[in-house]
């Protein structure tokens, strides 16, 4: 495989893809209606696509989770952009936070793994 891209269906996609961007440290890359590519700033890793389909498509299914070191840190700055928490679960001692953003989309902040 040369790429992955992770495609997001938005209602409003200048409003998720400016949320992602910040999210992720990406940029928008291109625009090619109703298309908004996204990709790292630095670096590589996969591309995220948010294409919008306008009030009667409605968010997609997708699922990310982001793996972080100061996970309530990341929730709060999230949270300022935009996303909301939905709850957090606790299992074998790791705990993470499950969130949507402000599409509607949900996403889980998580510890960053070790080794």
């Amino acid at each position: 495989m040369d790429s992955l891209e992770i495609t997001i269906n938005a209602a409003d996609g200048e409003r998720a893809a400016e949320f992602w961007c910040a999210a992720l440290d990406y940029r928008i890359r291109y625009r090619r209606a109703p298309y908004l590519v996204l990709g790292p700033a630095e670096g590589t890793g996969p591309q995220l696509v948010v294409q919008t389909v306008g009030t009667g498509g409605g968010p997609g299914g997708v699922h990310l989770d982001l793996r972080v070191d100061r996970r309530e840190e990341t929730v709060a700055r999230l949270a300022a952009r935009g996303a909301q928490v939905q709850h957090e679960i606790t299992e074998a001692g790791r705990t993470w936070t499950v969130m949507l953003d402000p599409e509607g989309n949900e996403f889980c902040v998580c510890p960053a793994r070790t080794g």
